[in-house]
């Protein structure tokens, strides 16, 4: 189980204090006028992750364009600086790139092919600026502007390339520490300000009773731009021992983000699962003692009774509790789901395929029509069931295995 709770923020309130003359409103009114003249905030820029310096000059935006001292940045995209006072043309060198820009032109030159700037570089103050975006592209990298915190995220090719590689190894460790049992070590890899002590918890508890080994078995960045990335993957759950579980396909959207230079999980969900388990599987009878098979079986019965009956507590009584909590907020589900829809479920073929003491797991076909549809479906479920101290069976988990239109 992969758990991630939110963080809590908490809110300042500051409090005024009532001033006691008109004189000293009208001075408070004249120094909270002043931050709404006051400079915006200063431009941020980074390279690969990395805070730009600028020992002259600073960034600024003109025209939707951040204009930046050319200098540094061509230095920190590994370009030769040449600067002719003469012509004002700033020349940025490498094994297989030449650019030159010019100020006042809005032409600048790619491996001698001329391009056309969206703005001229500017000369100020003994500075010359030129537009960030555009030097960015040249080099074959991207530039991500945030107007939330005025800031630039520039990534060079060669960065892209190592990042991805770092997220893919970032992917593949958290499951190498989920399928070692090693919960602080997974929980280490994720992006958070809070403790994950509880979540470490949860997945100890995880581990003690469950064996699975989980498989990657495709992986695609989706996104990545700036200090953010989105990695979809396919993979598989196989259970080794413990209690019981299916076999599961399941697809992961994965939320990364970078915080001082390193990639951490944020967020991660289930887009979709698949059963591992074939009809022919599932009819395959487990060796059950007459008594429990026959407990097991009533249990469904009367599940399936309790839903036609839209019966509420009646349905609830057939399921494992897992306290006063679950029990509220299960009931509540299905009264809306009650309320919502006027569904008929015969069950049909059904088999015990696994069981060992206190556990199994019993397959059910059924079909289901609703009142105000002409349609019948069938679907195939898998219900895990435990054994109580008194010798009754209920249902700890379901799992559907299919769900398709009646031929």
């Amino acid at each position: 189980m992969r758990l991630f709770y939110k963080e809590l923020y908490i809110k300042e309130r500051i409090l005024l204090k009532k001033l006691l003359s008109l004189l000293s409103i009208s001075l408070l009114a004249l120094v909270l006028a002043v931050p709404a003249f006051a400079a915006a905030k200063p431009i941020d820029v980074y390279i690969n992750g990395s805070k730009v310096t600028f020992a002259a000059g600073s960034p600024y935006l003109q025209n939707n364009s951040v204009l930046v001292p050319f200098r540094v940045v061509f230095e920190k995209l590994g370009l030769q600086v040449l600067w002719d006072a003469k012509t004002q043309t700033v020349t940025g060198k490498s094994a297989d790139l030449v650019i030159s820009l010019k100020v006042g032109s809005n032409r600048a030159t790619v491996n001698g092919t001329v391009k056309k700037l969206t703005l001229a570089p500017v000369s100020k103050s003994s500075t010359t600026y030129i537009p960030l975006r555009f030097i960015a592209e040249a080099t074959g990298g991207t530039a991500v502007w945030n107007p939330a915190n005025r800031s630039v995220q520039i990534d060079t090719a060669v960065s892209k390339t190592a990042d991805e590689a770092a997220i893919t190894a970032l992917i593949k460790l958290s499951n190498q520490y989920y399928n070692e049992e090693k919960a602080i070590s997974f929980y280490s890899l994720m992006d958070s300000e809070s403790s994950y002590t509880e979540s470490v918890s949860d997945l100890n508890t995880t581990f003690e009773q469950y064996d699975l080994k989980n498989t990657i078995d495709n992986l695609e960045i989706l996104s990545l731009k700036g200090n953010e990335a989105t990695v979809y993957t396919i993979e598989h759950s196989v259970r080794t021992g413990g209690y019981y579980m299916p076999d599961q396909q399941i697809e992961y959207l994965y939320t990364l983000v970078r915080k001082n230079g390193v990639w951490k999980i944020s967020d991660f969900e289930s887009q979709n699962s698949t059963v591992l388990l074939t009809r022919d599987q599932a009819l395959i009878a487990a060796d059950v003692p007459p008594a429990d098979s026959a407990a097991i079986k009533e249990n469904i019965n009367k599940y399936y009774q309790y839903l036609n009956e839209e019966n509420t507590e009646g349905v609830i009584s057939t399921m494992t509790s897992y306290g006063e909590d679950y029990n509220a907020s299960y009931k509540a589900d299905l009264n809306e789901f009650f309320s919502s829809y006027n569904i008929t479920n015969t069950p049909g073929v059904s088999n015990i395929y696994y069981y060992s003491a206190g556990e199994a797991a019993i397959y059910v076909e059924s079909k289901d029509k609703d009142a105000s549809e002409a349609e019948t479906y069938e679907q195939g479920n898998i219900f895990i069931l435990s054994k109580a101290d008194n010798g009754s069976w209920t249902i700890d988990d379901t799992y559907n295995v299919f769900y398709e239109l009646s031929k």
